[in-house]
């Protein structure tokens, strides 16, 4: 492959990033339930990963250590994310999400399912199937890239 199809297909994340985060974060009320985008990411990040240490949350979800935790503060202080020190090094913070935290994330994926149902509801049966396995191959892809 050259380097004018790896520059089209950057160029095209470029434009489905956005698209993306508007369909997701849209339909995650924020009024609604009091949670910033960046504590939305790093409750979805740890939906995904069941602990990681603070160095690894903030380079998951791109942001710098000092945002990351600020913003795991807030979410320990609404009682969605524990912190709990290394057995192995007491310098090293893990954290995870609470029981309270998975219920909630259980219910608002429920939510924005049933959004984002409707939205692709116009959508045909075979356009659907097509979108699917795209955005599996592309999950793949991205996947490789981070490595």
């Amino acid at each position: 492959m050259n380097n004018k199809t790896r520059t089209a297909c950057i160029g095209a994340m470029y434009e489905l990033y956005p698209l993306c985060r508007k369909l997701v974060f849209d339909t995650f009320d924020k009024r609604k339930y009091g949670i910033t985008r960046t504590q939305q990411i790093i409750l979805l990040a740890l939906a995904i990963e069941e602990k990681l240490t603070m160095s690894q949350l903030a380079s998951k979800i791109n942001t710098s250590n000092e945002q990351a935790t600020r913003a795991v503060a807030q979410l320990v202080e609404k009682g969605f994310i524990e912190r709990m020190q290394d057995n192995s090094n007491r310098r090293i913070i893990n954290i995870r999400l609470t029981e309270k935290a998975d219920d909630f994330i259980e219910k608002t994926k429920a939510e924005i399912m049933g959004d984002l149902l409707d939205q692709f509801n116009g959508i045909s049966d075979e356009d659907m199937e097509k979108f699917h396995d795209a955005v599996v191959q592309i999950i793949g892809i991205l996947k490789k890239a981070e490595a």
